[in-house]
């Protein structure tokens, strides 16, 4: 620095600062535009993230209600039995519905994975109609 000060900079000495300077600049903007656009993929990915979650915390609720009812139920009368086979058919029934619609949510971000998983439902409960 000291030689730069007192005199001017040859030709080659000026390329090669600049060429550094490019350089550095270069490393720098690569490396933070990499965080940049990893926070910008990750705010965009939030409100999936969240309605996913939510759909998930209310399946967990509805196999809970199954649970206690299959519990409760387990020693009654036959009648009362079908009664409570209509409640656990109508707590599934909400179960697959909160379960497609967070499909649908995951749809936005990874289209292919989805109607991969789908296909394999359809797969699965064709082969399960099948064998019964």
């Amino acid at each position: 620095m000291q030689i730069a000060s007192d005199r001017k900079l040859t030709d080659l000495e000026g390329v090669l600062l600049q060429g550094i300077c490019l350089g550095l600049g270069l490393v720098g903007s690569y490396f933070f535009g990499k965080q940049s656009a990893k926070a910008a993929a990750l705010e965009m990915i939030k409100p999936h993230a969240r309605s996913a979650f939510r759909r998930l915390i209310s399946l967990y609720k509805s196999l809970s209600r199954v649970s206690t009812i299959i519990a409760q139920n387990e020693e009654l009368k036959p009648n009362d039995q079908k009664i409570a086979l209509a409640q656990i058919s109508a707590i599934v029934s909400q179960q697959v519905d909160t379960a497609d619609d967070a499909l649908e949510d995951w749809r936005d971000i990874v289209p292919e994975e989805v109607d991969e998983l789908k296909e394999n439902l359809v797969k699965h409960t064709q082969e399960a109609l099948i064998n019964e």
